[in-house]
């Protein structure tokens, strides 16, 4: 019973050769038959011609054709993202911004590491939203609750005052700077406990 898979590699190596050798064949045995009569007419000088122009032709063209790749294109793919677009992309674009020196970006990116280490303190002590608010408000408590007064202080809020969010981020710039004091807090942040 016949094999109905494919041949193999070397299979069709052999069967490309072959066919090769049988096309230049043909056309040696051509081009002998018009080199013994091309004495005679001019008809057939230029037939000679035009084949050996046709046969030196699509032997470069099988060449190249056979060593031609598709290039590879001048636009890369976009990189899979890992996360979706949203919220964690516009932190991210704004913690660029923080870092480039942008006040605005810089207050917003505080604003959300407060929060979220706001609410971390709060589920870690068994405190109410309101509790943790009012402990926000009073600069000694606050200390006294978290431990630290570097994170004390970056979560001191004072009640109903709206602008004083921007105050730690006032203060840093004015003292050592943004990033290195963002990055302080970052680590103990981290290490808090």
């Amino acid at each position: 019973m016949p094999s109905s898979r494919p041949p193999s590699g070397r299979r069709r190596a052999l069967t490309t050769a072959s066919a090769g050798i049988l096309v230049a064949g043909l056309g040696f045995v051509v081009l002998a038959y018009l080199l013994s009569t091309s004495g005679f007419t001019g008809a057939i000088r230029w037939s000679l011609g035009i084949a050996l122009l046709a046969i030196v032709s699509g032997i470069a063209w099988s060449r190249v054709s056979r060593q031609a790749r598709e290039p590879a294109p001048l636009v890369r793919d976009p990189p899979r993202k890992a996360l979706r677009e949203g919220d964690l992309r516009e932190l991210a674009d704004a913690v660029g911004r923080a870092r480039e020196g942008l006040e605005f970006s810089q207050v917003t990116v505080a604003q959300r590491a407060r929060d979220a280490f706001a609410e971390r303190v709060r589920l870690a002590r068994g405190l109410s939203a309101d509790r943790m608010r009012e402990i926000q408000g009073d600069p000694k408590r606050l200390r006294a609750v978290v431990g630290d007064p570097v994170l004390g202080d970056f979560l001191h809020l004072e009640r109903g005052d709206r602008d004083d969010r921007y105050r730690w981020v006032r203060d840093v710039r004015e003292g050592d700077g943004f990033v290195e004091s963002f990055e302080d807090v970052l680590e103990r942040m981290e290490g808090w406990r």
